[in-house]
C-alpha cells in the first residue's frame, strides 16, 4: 500500500472513531444515562490511558484529538439556553 493510500485510511479510521465517541457520548448524555461529571471521567480516563502507552506521535496526536472533543463538548450547543 503507498503511503499516501495508508494516510488517508488512517485519517478515515480516526474521523470514523472520533464521530463514533462523540455520537455515543452525547446520545448517553441525552438521554440522563451520563451525567456531565461523568462525561468528564470519559474524557480523563481516556486520558489517563494515554499517559501510560509509549509516548510517539500518533499517542500525542490522540491525546490532543481527546483534548479537543473535551474542549468542543463543553462549548454551547445550538439549542442550549443559559442557566438562569
Amino acid at each position: 500500500m503507498d503511503k499516501s493510500h495508508k494516510d488517508d485510511e488512517e485519517r478515515a479510521l480516526s474521523l470514523a472513531a472520533l464521530a463514533l465517541v462523540r455520537s455515543m457520548i452525547n446520545a448517553l448524555e441525552s438521554r440522563g444515562l451520563l451525567a456531565e461529571s461523568e462525561v468528564q471521567g470519559v474524557f480523563e480516563g481516556a486520558l489517563t490511558s494515554l499517559e501510560f502507552r509509549v509516548q510517539d506521535p500518533a499517542v500525542g496526536l490522540a491525546r490532543r484529538i481527546v483534548e479537543g472533543i473535551a474542549v468542543s463538548h463543553a462549548a454551547p450547543r445550538p439549542g442550549d439556553h443559559p442557566a438562569p
